[in-house]
């Protein structure tokens, strides 16, 4: 696949501005078969939330060989969509973006994201479903090598990922022997709105997880897709695991896909 044909994951300030999820997805693209893109006026409002200790995003984006897309015209137009992040749309759609990764998925309205022919998806779910177990196990290798303060192997890192992407460290698990730390932020409001299909990236009317109906059992590296592979809930795993507390100290349990706030869609 040639580098232009490739989709091109746009991605928002909020993720920007958190490190391990934004490397996990730098490191992981070329292998996984997707761009990434942001804009300055997303760049310069992730350094303003960025730890003033860390790098600031455009030294990383220099490093990573990544360039600044275009600016957006006619923000005003997506008037579904929360005033703050309405540049943010119409830079993804000046981006040629098919993906907007947000961890603000419910910001975007889905009028606006129908009409502009992008899917919002949250960080987690998009590792989950566009990352191959191959490419996460190498960005993983790579930015635990990296690490120096503290240090931590491939292992380590990977267990504590578990708890801000509890979706791609179940999907990913066979990458590593350790199981991951339980999650500690509050489940997102919304993990997917649009209607191209993270897998092929067509159109299609109705999306479960983010995939259409024939790419909803396969993940990209050809091993089983949401429904056989994540423990995290009984209908997306098909099988039940041993009840556990969701959040911790909670009493949701796995007892339904609304313990991770997943539309109830998914349990068809």
């Amino acid at each position: 696949m040639g580098e232009a044909s490739r989709p091109l994951a746009f991605l928002d300030a909020n993720v920007l501005a958190k490190p391990l999820t934004r490397s996990l997805i730098v490191y992981a693209r070329d292998a996984s078969g997707y761009r990434i893109g942001w804009s300055r006026y997303v760049e310069d409002q992730a350094d303003r939330h960025l730890d003033a200790r860390k790098a600031p995003v455009g030294v990383v984006r220099a490093a990573a060989g990544i360039e600044l897309t275009p600016q957006g015209s006619a923000a005003e137009s997506f008037a579904g969509t929360a005033e703050g992040d309405r540049q943010v749309l119409a830079d993804a759609v000046a981006a040629g973006a098919a993906f907007l990764v947000t961890e603000d998925v419910d910001d975007f309205g889905e009028a606006d994201l129908d009409s502009a022919g992008v899917s919002a998806v949250n960080p987690d779910l998009f590792l989950t479903v566009a990352a191959t177990t191959d490419a996460y196990r190498a960005a993983v290798e790579l930015m635990a090598a990296g690490m120096a303060d503290p240090e931590r192997t491939p292992e380590e890192l990977h267990r504590r990922l578990g708890r801000q992407h509890p979706l791609a460290v179940a999907a990913h698990g066979s990458a590593f022997a350790l199981e991951p730390e339980a999650p500690t932020h509050s489940p997102p409001a919304a993990l997917f709105r649009g209607s191209r299909c993270l897998r092929c990236g067509q159109a299609a009317s109705r999306l479960a997880r983010g995939l259409c109906g024939a790419c909803d059992d396969l993940r990209p590296d050809g091993h089983p897709g949401l429904r056989a592979q994540s423990p995290l809930c009984p209908a997306l795993s098909g099988r039940c695991r041993p009840a556990r507390p969701w959040p911790p100290g909670g009493r949701l349990g796995w007892q339904s896909c609304q313990s991770y706030r997943i539309d109830l869609a998914l349990a068809v």
